[in-house]
């Protein structure tokens, strides 16, 4: 990758150790904030990688993005459901449904259902390939920037009147696709503009929306009673949500691009699906059984949530290194891949 999207894997890195510490226990206000922007994020990133020159009809853009979004979604969902009838088959779960519901379930990709217990955070590769879907839509349907800008904000007020009337998810995570494709498409927006708002990346500005993330995030809070969750189908109050997502991506692209470098956070970047495929539903299930047989001995590190929620993260990034390794050399075509390369979310 060019040095000049290096920011980008560091951001993705960065955002994933987010991700799973969003995950972990850990005090309430800490998870608020997270929560506030770290799916938006992921969703403006993806979005400012999105080129239309690289999908002149519709038959390309299906045949890319099954490759790489749909194909490594089923295979990690399988090894999510194999992983589900070790656990079912032990005792470790409760499960009363027929054991074939999951297995079905990948392919209707309806998170919180009896359909995706077993899929964790995959629920997310559902719904950015629906987000993308929309995207390219409506591009193609936009002839000028000012066309594309109105159908984001129209399709994203869908989104937001569903969430709220109705609020129950659909196939493929569609109800969160019709609301994150406002960032997706904001992400696209900044890498059209990018030269234009580089008097943006001040510290003061910096401190500025992380302000104004932190005020109008706990506002939200304090106010609906709910924390943002795509996951939950919650967002609060639809104006708060929207200032302090937007505030919060704004701070966090001008912190990661103030990083130079960081092979850590870019490793993870580079290999994000891997993460966000295994974290949640595997590693972390692992450590909360093995403090429960008292294999661990935590008493003292529960007592503080937050060293806790580190520990599962920085262990968990370790942990995952054989898999990352694995996954790239000899199963690549998880990734829809044939030969090594990089496993981001979005190295397409």
């Amino acid at each position: 990758m060019s040095k000049r999207l290096d920011w980008l894997d560091i951001g993705k890195g960065l955002g994933m150790l987010l991700v799973m510490l969003g995950h972990a226990t850990i005090p309430t206000p800490l998870k608020t904030y997270i929560y506030t922007f770290h799916m938006p994020l992921f969703f403006f990133l993806s979005g400012y990688l999105y080129n239309k020159d690289k999908f002149p009809n519709l038959k390309v853009f299906l045949k890319r993005r099954t490759k790489s979004l749909i194909l490594p979604y089923i295979a990690f969902s399988l090894v999510a459901y194999l992983w589900f009838l070790l656990l079912n088959h032990l005792g470790l779960v409760n499960y009363d449904n027929n054991l074939l519901t999951p297995l079905l379930g990948s392919v209707i990709a309806e998170r919180k259902t009896i359909w995706t217990v077993h899929t964790g955070a995959l629920w997310f590769v559902a719904c950015l390939f629906c987000t993308e879907l929309l995207f390219y839509f409506i591009s193609k349907i936009g002839r000028s920037k000012k066309i594309i800008g109105f159908f984001l904000l129209f399709i994203s007020a869908i989104g937001c009147f569903y969430n709220k009337a109705v609020g129950q998810p659909l196939p493929w995570n569609l109800d969160v696709a019709m609301i994150s494709v406002g960032f997706y498409g904001a992400g696209y927006f900044y890498k059209e503009f990018h030269k234009k708002l580089e008097w943006i990346n001040q510290f003061k500005i910096f401190v500025l929306l992380m302000l104004i993330n932190f005020v109008t995030g706990y506002l939200n809070f304090n106010y609906t009673g709910e924390r943002v969750d795509f996951y939950n189908s919650s967002l609060g109050n639809i104006f708060l949500f929207y200032l302090s997502a937007f505030s919060g991506i704004g701070a966090f692209v001008i912190l990661i691009k103030r990083i130079k470098k960081n092979k850590s956070l870019q490793y993870i970047g580079k290999n994000s699906f891997i993460y966000l495929a295994f974290h949640q539903k595997i590693v972390f299930f692992v450590f909360s059984l093995m403090i429960q047989k008292s294999v661990f001995n935590v008493e003292t590190i529960a007592d503080y949530p937050i060293v806790e929620g580190l520990l599962y993260t920085l262990i968990t990034v370790i942990i995952l290194v054989p898999a990352v390794y694995a996954i790239n050399h000899y199963f690549p075509f998880m990734l829809g891949k044939t030969t090594r390369k990089s496993t981001s979310l979005n190295a397409y």
